[in-house]
């Protein structure tokens, strides 16, 4: 200290229990932290990049349109490319998530795992569209952190129970 004085050494287990408890913490905040993110269209642009992990996972497209869609004034229909790493976006097939007309939304599953790799999502439509996409694992690693925060969590406050014993 600054002063000359002296403080008390923090133990490795309590460090690990305020450690734990934040990686927990903040791995359950991030994962359930979703929200649709709306998006301007005139043209496909590209509006995410996913990352498959360590397998294969199987993806879930959500969309709506951010006006109403009415006889006069149909909707315009929503495409969507689902481009791996190192391809053209002219190489895919769109998958049509909205069709032209009155749909206001539609949620879709693709029927094929996307393989283990690199993605990237385009959108191709006119108008501004709400989009989610739901990525599910085979290998759910996004979870390594809480799980890792767990273990210290348990044997902080394990090796602290130990140290009141004694």
């Amino acid at each position: 200290m600054a002063g000359g004085g002296d403080v008390e050494s923090v133990p490795a287990w309590d460090m690990a229990v305020l450690v734990g408890a934040a990686l927990m913490l903040s791995t359950f905040v991030i994962v359930t932290w979703t929200q649709p993110v709306t998006h301007a269209v005139t043209e496909p642009t590209e509006i995410l990049t996913l990352h498959t992990g360590v397998a294969d996972a199987s993806i879930t497209l959500t969309a709506a349109h951010d006006m109403s869609c009415t006889e006069a004034d149909p909707c315009a229909a929503l495409l969507v490319y689902v481009v791996p790493a190192g391809e053209d976006i002219d190489s895919v097939t769109p998958i049509e998530l909205l069709d032209a007309g009155h749909g206001q939304s539609n949620e879709i599953s693709l029927n094929q795992p996307l393989e283990q790799g690199e993605y990237h999502l385009y959108l191709d439509g006119e108008g501004e569209y709400a989009f989610e996409v739901t990525i599910s694992r085979a290998i759910p690693h996004e979870y390594t952190p809480a799980l890792i925060g767990a273990l210290l969590l348990v044997w902080g406050i394990w090796r602290k129970q130990q140290e009141d014993h004694d």
